[in-house]
């Protein structure tokens, strides 16, 4: 090998090295920061209810005129402010002849009797407390069809917080209509909390 030759590996070899006694020189130096004990928790939507699991309502032999009534009170247990709307499931040919009344307040009764108390504003034009006054089978069936629980003095929802209630009251009267005779209906009631 030719000493130009043998200068130039040797020079390279010289490099190398210095990139490896540099790159280790270079990682003993370090420097790193912590940030400890993140959590993360979701929130809830809940609301229960004193029914006990047992029917608000019942007519049978039903006369027109006559009325079913009953008090029923809605808890919100969750930590995260909700929209509440009441719908119904609805089924039958007499729920056309029934007329349902729903008036939101307070109540002390013991379930489902009443000892009501309907809030003192005129929500929808039909009398102190009504959020709903019309035919049961007219009655909404799901959510976004449901009655939208009032509150505020522009008439839209309230925000429901955690262990905020309300009690409402349910009349159902059979209509003075002979097409009624000898039909049958029933209805599911439903509140249901949405996290705005």
């Amino acid at each position: 090998m030719t000493s130009a030759r043998k200068l130039l590996v040797a020079a390279l070899a010289v490099g190398l090295l210095g990139v490896v006694a540099g790159a280790g020189t270079w990682a003993a130096f370090s420097s790193d920061t912590t940030n400890p004990g993140n959590s993360f928790e979701s929130g809830t939507v809940a609301l229960t209810d004193n029914d006990g699991g047992a029917a608000l309502l019942a007519l049978s032999d039903a006369l027109p005129g006559d009325t079913t009534t009953g008090c029923i009170t809605v808890t919100y247990d969750g930590n995260l402010d909700s929209d509440v709307h009441l719908f119904g499931n609805v089924s039958g040919t007499l729920a056309q002849y029934l007329t349902l009344k729903v008036t939101r307040g307070t109540d002390t009764g013991t379930f489902p009797t009443c000892n009501f108390t309907p809030d003192s504003r005129d929500y929808i034009g039909k009398g102190a407390g009504v959020v709903y006054e019309g035919d049961l089978s007219a009655f909404g069936s799901s959510y976004a069809t449901g009655v939208v629980d009032p509150e505020n003095a522009a008439g839209g929802p309230e925000a429901w917080s955690t262990s905020e209630e309300h009690a409402y009251k349910l009349e159902v009267t059979l209509q003075a209509d002979a097409s009624a005779e000898g039909q049958t209906a029933s209805a599911g009631f439903t509140w249901e909390a949405r996290n705005r």
